[in-house]
């Protein structure tokens, strides 16, 4: 994220203009072009199209802006994905051991069903825990 951001420094600096300039030439309110490029600044920006009003305000080409809203696309993607794995991952599920398979694969099918494929993962790490417990449970 901190290299998105840092590129927009530099395509800042290489235009020229200040982010004020930048937000003067563009309807980006003058304190969120600054936001944008702030060095302390250690996400990705949220609203993709302020980043696209940045980028032709600093005087890229089409081709250019359509790269950077790839990348922008690209991280943004992914940060959700890291998200929905550590909300997944800290959601408090029972212990494996405490579970039958049966149930497993019932969460498993309801959260692919409602589109929570990273959830339906949990589940399946579970789902494995609760088999090798029954195994378990055969073998002795």
């Amino acid at each position: 994220m901190s290299e998105f951001v840092a590129m927009l420094r530099l395509v800042l600096r290489k235009s020229g203009l200040t982010a004020g300039q930048v937000a003067a030439k563009t309807s980006i309110a003058r304190s969120s072009a600054y936001n944008l490029v702030a060095a302390t600044r250690t996400g990705l920006p949220v609203d993709p199209s302020q980043v696209r009003l940045f980028v032709r305000g600093c005087g890229l080409r089409q081709e250019q802006i359509d790269e950077v809203m790839r990348a922008w696309m690209r991280l943004s993607v992914d940060n959700r994905r890291r998200k929905d794995v550590t909300a997944a991952n800290s959601e408090q599920l029972p212990r494996a051991e405490d579970l039958g398979v049966d149930e497993c694969m019932e969460h498993i099918r309801r959260s692919r069903a409602a589109g929570e494929h990273v959830v339906a993962a949990a589940w399946a790490r579970r789902l494995t825990g609760a088999l090798l417990a029954e195994r378990a449970e055969l073998d002795a």
